[in-house]
Order: structure tokens, then C-alpha cells, then sequence
């Protein structure tokens, strides 16, 4: 067993590292000077937050405008969906090509929809560009659990040794990026089957939705300054005795069954991905396992497992 109580808010600490305006405002101002607010012509809000040393590392076509001073970077000359969506895809297609140090490392072919602050889905983005340009991206997690008496143990996968990103980490059980014509409980029975080799029928009878959670990181996938605005859809589905979860793709080594116990002792240690511990906590607190009772940071937890996507440009 680990030395380290298990503690709430320490796991949300790890995460939510975006500083708030609101609580200090000078603060605030000096980070986000690190930063470049990412516009596209004729929409007065941000759509995302680029860490200068990723735009350092881009080569820009005519499409992008710069303005060191106002710290923009926008998109330009590109009124429509598509020519919005065909601007971005060359741009991050060249970036991958290119191979600067900051650059996507990967281009997926797997588009996800880009939206405005009232919601308008205003272009399709390519999966890489999420690190670079930090805009909102929206997932699907799952957590499968088997019941064993009065006892519930849980599926944790083990991301394969081959993955670029914190390889050999756990994870939630199976969790997906929504795909820009997706709903999101069609991400997650794709993924379950893709990754867990569970049948749609099975997930269909058995999947139970279970909210959201919202968070913001400073650092992209891969450790590096920048920034991450996430909104994952929380679904649980229990598995029978004879349901057993199987590696479908070369994102899973192998599926472990873990009491409540493990999985805390594991977050603590640090052997899950970082932020899938949100998804963990908000199962915690549905199941009355974290409770105003027994965890003194309760309501700092709950809203900061719930933050606001507001984008905005900071004067001074």
C-alpha cells in the first residue's frame, strides 16, 4: 500500500494548472504573456491559447496573420466552413511534414469539430492540431466495472509501451476524442469495441451516462508548454463475469482487474495519465466515495472538476 494518504485536491493540482483571472489577475496577465490568442477574421473571442514556442516552430502560409504586439495569431482570408477547415488541414499538414521541434508529431486524418464561444461549429480540425493550438477538445471516458458480491473491482487498461505519450501509464477503462460528426456515446462504442473488443450490442444494453467534467492544462500531451482546455463525457458500464475486456488496437498492452483500493493507491503513485484522475474523482463523488465527510477540499474538487471554457483576451 502507498505511503500517501489519498488526497482529492494534490490529483486535481497535478491537472487544472491553467492559473485564474479572477483569483489574481497580475499573476494571470505575466503567463499569459507567454502565450499567443488564437483568432480567426470576424470573431471578436479567442478560439484557443498557442505557447510561443510552438508558433516559433510553424511555418505560416499567407492564411495566418501575426501580431507580436497584440500577441495574435489569426486566421485570415478564410470565410467559409470549408475554406476554414482547408486552411487549418494545410497548416498542420506542413507542420507534421516539416518536423520542427514543436511541431504535431503525427497527422491523424481524423477531424474534430473547432467551435466558437456562442457554439458555432466554425471548422473542422485535424486531430494534431489539438496540442498546438489549444482549443477546446471534447472526449468520451468510460469506467467498466465487475461486480463480486458486495465488492466492485474495475477494468484498467495499460497503455502500450509503444505509445509517444506517457506509455505504460493506466488510464480509464477506455476513452476516446469525439469526432467532429460524432456524438459522443457513438465515440465511446466505437472505442469500447476498437479498444476493448466488446460488442456494440453489449455497450448499447449496458452504457450509463454520467455527466461531464471540465478542466484546463498547461502543458500539452507531451509535457511541453502549453495548453489544453478538455471536456470529457462520463459514461460507466458494468461487466458481466464472462464480459471480459480484450486489447483491440495497439493502444491497450493489457486489461488488469483492480479493487477500489489499487486504483487510489495507483493515482497517488502516479501510474495513471495525469488527467485521467479527473475522471476518476467525479466517479468517486457519484459513487460516495469522496464526500464533504471525508475529504475537507469537497466543493474546491467539485468546481474545479467543472470549469468554464471562457476564452478571452487579456488588456495590459
Amino acid at each position: 500500500m502507498s505511503s500517501k494518504p489519498f488526497n482529492g485536491l494534490a490529483l486535481v493540482n497535478r491537472v487544472d494548472t491553467w492559473p485564474y483571472y479572477q483569483q489574481d489577475p497580475a499573476r494571470y496577465k505575466a503567463w499569459i504573456r507567454g502565450y499567443y490568442y488564437v483568432m480567426i477574421e470576424g470573431y471578436s473571442k479567442p478560439f484557443g491559447y498557442m505557447h510561443e514556442s510552438i508558433l516559433r516552430g510553424l511555418n505560416l502560409s499567407p492564411n495566418w496573420e501575426v501580431s507580436s504586439e497584440q500577441r495574435l495569431l489569426i486566421m485570415v482570408r478564410a470565410n467559409t466552413f470549408e475554406e476554414r477547415t482547408q486552411v487549418m488541414r494545410d497548416m498542420l499538414s506542413r507542420a507534421v511534414k516539416e518536423g520542427a521541434p514543436t511541431s504535431p508529431r503525427k497527422f491523424y486524418n481524423e477531424a474534430l469539430r473547432v467551435v466558437s464561444s456562442k457554439g458555432k461549429h466554425v471548422l473542422d480540425m485535424d486531430r494534431s492540431g489539438l496540442d498546438p493550438f489549444g482549443c477546446v477538445s471534447f472526449s468520451a471516458h468510460l469506467i467498466g466495472f465487475v461486480k463480486d458480491g458486495n465488492d466492485t473491482k474495475y477494468w484498467v487498461p495499460t497503455r502500450s509501451a509503444k505509445k509517444p505519450t506517457v506509455p505504460n501509464k493506466l488510464h480509464s477503462t477506455v476513452a476516446g476524442v469525439i469526432r467532429s460528426a460524432e456524438q459522443p456515446v457513438d465515440c465511446m462504442v466505437r472505442k469500447i469495441a476498437a479498444e476493448a473488443s466488446i460488442p456494440k450490442e453489449y455497450t448499447m444494453a449496458n452504457l450509463t451516462a454520467c455527466g461531464t467534467i471540465s478542466y484546463q492544462m498547461s502543458i500539452t500531451s507531451a509535457g511541453e508548454p502549453g495548453c489544453q482546455h478538455i471536456v470529457s463525457y462520463l459514461y460507466e458500464m458494468e461487466f458481466g463475469k464472462d464480459t471480459v475486456p480484450r486489447p483491440g488496437s495497439d493502444e491497450v498492452e493489457t486489461f488488469t482487474l483492480m479493487t477500489l483500493d489499487d486504483v487510489k493507491v495507483a493515482l497517488m503513485e502516479g501510474e495513471f495519465v495525469a488527467n485521467r484522475a479527473m475522471v476518476w474523482l467525479a466517479y468517486f463523488i457519484r459513487h460516495g466515495v469522496v464526500t464533504p465527510e471525508n475529504e475537507p477540499d469537497f466543493i474546491e474538487i467539485c468546481q474545479r472538476l467543472h470549469r468554464k471554457h471562457d476564452l478571452f483576451i487579456v488588456e495590459g
